[in-house]
This record gives C-alpha cells, sequence and structure tokens, in this order.
C-alpha cells in the first residue's frame, strides 16, 4: 500500500462515508465536527513536532481525520435531503431539471422545489407533454418524503431515491399546475439535455430505423428513452445491458479514439501537453453532448486524470489515478458511494488494472490489427470479471454466455461508436454521407442480432434469489485468489480461492434454505 498513497487517503474517507450510512443519525453532525477540529490541531501540533518516534500516531491521526471528514459528509448530505415536507396540499414553485419519463398513467418530471430534487407525475392530459426542461411549474399538491412501494420487492426504494438525492415525490392531477410565462433560465447541466435531444433528432434525419435510433442514442449520448422493453430484456438475458448505459466503457473507446487521432503530438514534451488539452477538451465536449450524466462525468474526470499522469511521467492507469478520482468525487457528494454506476465504474477499472495483462498476453501475434483488436477484447472480458459479482447482486440475474456475447460486442461498440463520429463529420456530404449511415445501421443490426440470438439459447440467464453482500464479497476474495494463482502462483494464493468458493456455496446454502 506504500506505493499508493492516495488510495490509502480514499480508503478512510469511503469508510467513513459508508459508517455514517450503517449508523445514519446515531453521531450528531456538530459533535463529529468539534471531534474533526480537535484532531486538526493535535495534527498541526504533530507537524511541528515532527518526532521520528511518533510518525505513526500522526499517520494513524490523518487516517481518523479521513473517516470523520467521511461521516460529517454524509451526515450533512442527508440532512439536505432527508427533511420533512409541510403537511397537506401546498403550492409550490419549481423548474423541471431532466427530460420526462413516460410512465403508464403519468409523466415523471424531475423538478427543484426549495433548493431539493422533486420527483412530480403529471396526470397525462393534453398539457402534460408541453413541459420541458428548464421550464418552471407553479404546482398544487402535497409533497411526501419518498416511501417504499406496496410490493413484496426487498428493494428499498426510499433509500434508492435519496441516495440520489431526491428529497421528495409528489402526483399532481390534472388542474393543479400550470407552466410560468417567461423565457427558460437554463443551467449547463439543462442546455446539454437540450442538445442531447436534438442528436436524437438528427440520428431519425439520417433515415435510421426505430432501433437502430435507439441503440445509437444509447450508445453515443446516454438517451434511453427510445428504448423499448423488448429489446431492452433481450440485451439484458445476454449479459450486455451495460453497453446501453453510457458509462466508463463508452468514454474509454472516444478516449482511446482520440488517442490514435492525436499520436503525432506525442513526440515532444509541449506536444504530449497539447494533446491532454486537446483531449480533455474533446471528452468535455463529448459529456456536454451525453447530457453531463453523472456517471459520463466519472469517467471524464477518470481519463483526465490518466492521460495528466501519462503527461508528467508516471503510469497512465494505476491505483494512484483511481484512488485520486475517488477521493474527489466522495469529496463532493459522498452518496456516489452507494451508487451501482460508480461502483461499477471503479470496480471495472481495478478489474482491468489487474486481469487486462494477464489477459492480453494469452494471444500473440504479429499482426498490428489483431492486437489491437485482442487489446480491445481483454479490456471488455477483464471488465466483465469484476463487475460480474455486482451485476447479480443488484439485478440477481446471472448470464451464462456473457463472455461470448461481451467479446462480439467488444468488436462492434467501438466501431459504432467510431463510425457514428465520421456520420457527424460527414454530414454535409451527401452520397459518401449516406453509404456511412448504411455501413452504421448495419453495424448497430449486428449488435442487435447478437442480443437477440444470444438471448434465444437454452438456458441463457437464470435469475437468482436475493445475492447478500456476503456473497458478493465472498466472489471478490474467489476472484482475487484466481488473480494471485495466476499472476503469482503459491499456496496462499490457492487458500484464497478455496476461502471463496466455500464462504459463497455456504451462504447460497443458507439462503435457498431460509427461502
Amino acid at each position: 500500500m506504500r506505493k499508493y498513497p492516495i488510495l490509502r487517503l480514499t480508503i478512510p474517507l469511503a469508510t467513513g462515508v459508508f459508517f455514517a450510512e450503517c449508523f445514519h443519525g446515531l453521531f450528531p453532525l456538530e459533535g463529529v465536527l468539534v471531534a474533526l477540529a480537535v484532531l486538526l490541531a493535535v495534527l498541526g501540533a504533530g507537524l511541528l513536532v515532527r518526532s521520528f518516534r511518533c510518525r505513526w500516531m500522526f499517520g494513524a491521526g490523518v487516517m481518523l481525520f479521513l473517516f470523520l471528514t467521511g461521516v460529517a459528509l454524509m451526515d450533512n448530505q442527508w440532512r439536505r435531503v432527508d427533511r420533512d415536507w409541510p403537511p397537506g396540499r401546498q403550492v409550490y414553485k419549481g423548474i423541471v431539471q431532466e427530460a420526462p419519463v413516460e410512465k403508464k398513467r403519468s409523466t415523471q418530471y424531475k423538478v427543484e422545489i426549495n433548493g431539493r430534487d422533486v420527483l412530480l407525475y403529471l396526470a397525462k392530459d393534453a398539457m402534460s407533454h408541453s413541459v420541458d426542461v428548464g421550464d418552471s411549474l407553479l404546482i398544487h399538491a402535497r409533497i411526501r418524503q419518498p416511501v417504499n412501494r406496496n410490493d413484496s420487492s426487498r428493494f428499498d426504494y426510499a433509500r434508492y431515491l435519496k441516495l440520489h438525492q431526491v428529497g421528495g415525490v409528489a402526483y399532481v392531477p390534472s388542474g393543479s399546475w400550470k407552466k410560468l410565462d417567461g423565457t427558460p433560465r437554463l443551467t449547463w447541466k439543462q442546455k446539454a439535455l437540450k442538445v442531447r435531444e436534438k442528436m436524437v433528432d438528427k440520428y431519425r434525419e439520417w433515415g435510421l430505423t426505430g432501433e437502430q435510433v435507439a441503440v445509437l442514442s444509447a450508445l453515443t449520448i446516454g438517451y434511453k428513452a427510445e428504448l423499448d422493453e423488448d429489446l431492452r430484456e433481450k440485451y439484458a438475458v445476454a449479459g450486455i445491458s451495460h453497453v446501453l448505459a453510457l458509462s466508463g466503457l463508452h468514454i474509454g473507446i472516444v478516449w482511446m479514439f482520440l488517442g490514435f487521432l492525436l499520436k503525432p503530438l506525442e513526440r515532444s514534451r509541449w506536444g504530449r501537453w497539447l494533446k491532454w488539452g486537446v483531449s480533455t477538451l474533446m471528452l468535455w465536449c463529448f459529456a456536454f453532448v451525453a447530457g453531463l450524466e453523472a456517471s459520463v462525468v466519472r469517467a471524464v474526470i477518470m481519463c483526465m486524470l490518466m492521460e495528466l499522469g501519462r503527461v508528467s511521467g508516471g503510469k497512465a492507469l494505476s491505483l494512484n489515478t483511481l484512488g485520486i478520482a475517488g477521493f474527489c468525487m466522495l469529496l463532493y457528494n459522498p452518496f456516489y458511494l452507494f451508487d451501482a454506476g460508480f461502483q461499477l465504474s471503479f470496480v471495472a477499472v481495478l478489474s482491468i488494472l489487474m486481469f487486462y495483462p494477464l489477459v492480453n498476453r494469452m494471444v500473440s501475434s504479429e499482426h498490428r490489427i489483431l492486437r489491437w483488436g485482442w487489446g480491445i477484447v481483454s479490456v471488455s472480458v477483464s471488465a466483465q470479471w469484476g463487475t460480474a459479482p455486482l451485476v447479480m447482486y443488484y439485478f440477481s440475474n446471472f448470464s451464462v454466455y456473457f463472455l461470448l456475447a461481451n467479446i462480439v460486442v467488444s468488436i462492434l461498440v467501438p466501431m459504432i461508436i467510431a463510425v457514428g463520429f465520421l456520420a457527424l463529420l460527414l454530414a454535409p456530404m451527401g452520397g459518401i454521407h449516406a453509404w456511412i449511415v448504411g455501413v452504421l445501421g448495419g453495424l448497430i443490426d449486428g449488435i442487435n442480432l447478437t442480443a437477440t440470438e444470444i438471448s434465444s439459447w437454452p438456458w441463457a440467464s437464470f435469475s437468482l434469489s436475493e445475492v447478500t453482500p456476503v456473497e458478493v464479497g465472498a466472489c471478490y476474495l474467489l476472484l482475487g485468489g484466481i488473480w494471485r494463482c495466476w499472476a503469482h502462483p503459491s499456496w496462499k494464493a490457492w487458500m484464497g480461492v478455496l476461502a471463496g468458493v466455500v464462504v459463497f456455496l455456504t451462504v447460497r446454502l443458507c439462503v435457498l434454505m431460509g427461502g
């Protein structure tokens, strides 16, 4: 751990955030802040003394300080979200934050009211579709704290909403709301969402079919409203539903594509800095077009840090880079720790760091294109291994052929993103553009066909009863043991593998017997 000082700082911060969530409300924020102040004074005195013998005490003090910082940040965030609303129906003014989501009997809008995000469900009528991002609404409704749904699911819906900073929900019947006049004052995120909607319209203008537009919008700009449930189900059964959620995988592909285009700039030191600046600017432009979604922003920050590490003479990707990204993001919003996208992104990167060198050297070729292609496959396979336990935990589903499906997808997705980028650049050139769009449509049909075919195979997937955190931990113990046996074979590594298998099977048996 001495090689990764930033990671050592991130762990106690994340532990404090996790502790505050598990024991929410047990320790008052005021007391934690007093403890932080006292500890900070002690650490300052320790710096003045500079005693070698007390170095371990100073290190322990820093760890404790970061732990308490995580507790304070989490408690403060909960106070902002977990506040009561006035009883009965009240009049509120709010600003629409995101594009609408269609439900069976209503239209869902995310609206900012009194500094808090609220989910409004407007009854479907002639006016409910006239609301757009940035519009101001005057509503007469009763806003409540999020509560769990009345079903047999064990999913904690209320906690899920609060961890996504949604502090209230309300159903608004027809006639109980109106759109206020005036030009909307859009935030940067709202402007980004408008640009994203225009991009979807542009895809339609190219002449692509409904499913082609839906998949291309999801892959390139993170717009998933066009995806129907049948197509979503096929991707989920095949084990490739993650490609429909714009995340670190897609940003990584764009980053690699930019690295290829800007490679001539690496010949000089200033050229490398120029490459970093251009890559950063282009990635943020991409994030803007994608609506500045949290998962995309996280991935862009990660790529910025990786490229910065390369330019400054260090490794492009390391545990320290991962630690810096995690540290900064948790300081900004400690709720990120409990976000599935955050967890999947970081576990995927960690898995790539561990398994990619091992998987990549399994196939060697003197052909440059073949090496590049296998490199992409190796990245995808490595990421899938690491994220599989979390996918089982969150979705209670296991795709049997996910490795095969992801090998195909890891080839098609970069091609779709690259050809889609070319289609945007060459849009004014009629004949060539039409040909490129045709190729793009064929690639999208290929990935849809892959999902359809694999999802129809026997035993393509099977549902799991509730997967426990202990089982997830056992799976990662098993993966760690496998990595150790692969990279540095020893009896201790094999004991780790055996321990992971025993713990997982024991807990799974207990769950099945209890159910």
